[in-house]
């Protein structure tokens, strides 16, 4: 019962931000035109029980016209670097609903949420959670990721009685935390 008390407390605490912030903070129309510009820093790249890599990148946000801009991430820069040269695209703007399309055949959805950035997606049986936050003068670029093959703990007991039994939780693991400080140039 605790855990769904939980649940029940935090969707509903939740759901009345939301609507709270969708009556009052306007923040995703500022989206993408206050992160406007080009973005660098160094991203770290953490595995369980191995010292992090650490990898230059670069984040340009470019108008490419009025309902379009780019989205290149760059890793290692100069010779030998990773360019991935995306679009942001509007789909919902009021609901802060954009997708990334990686001119490959793949676009992703993303949400803005308050000062975020977020899209969520599964490739080759990893989840991933990716996160863009404007946080003052800096950009903070997060991924984590963990496997699809959730482990079941809970459900519900024996002596409980079924409208107080305590729900079945799947929980997934994270095997790869990256995340960069960017400033802009």
């Amino acid at each position: 019962m605790a855990i769904l008390g939980w649940i029940c407390l935090c969707f509903g605490i939740t759901t009345g931000l939301a609507q709270e912030w969708n009556r009052v903070d306007r923040s995703v129309s500022s989206f993408p035109q206050q992160w406007e510009g080009t973005w660098t820093g160094t991203l770290q790249i953490h595995f369980p029980g191995a010292a992090p890599r650490e990898v230059p990148m670069r984040l340009n946000i470019q108008p490419e016209d009025s309902q379009q801009w780019s989205w290149e991430l760059i890793y290692n820069p100069g010779e030998q670097e990773d360019r991935r040269p995306y679009s942001l695209i509007p789909v919902d703007t009021v609901r802060g609903e954009w997708v990334i399309d990686e001119h490959n055949g793949i676009v992703l959805g993303g949400q803005v949420l308050g000062p975020v950035f977020v899209s969520r997606f599964e490739v080759g049986g990893q989840l991933l959670l990716a996160r863009y936050g404007l946080e003052g003068d800096q950009l903070r670029f997060e991924i984590l990721a963990g496997s699809m093959d959730g482990q079941e703990t809970g459900g519900p007991q024996p002596d409980e009685p079924p409208l107080e039994a305590t729900p079945m939780v799947t929980w997934y693991g994270v095997n790869v935390y990256q995340v960069a400080l960017l400033r802009r140039e």
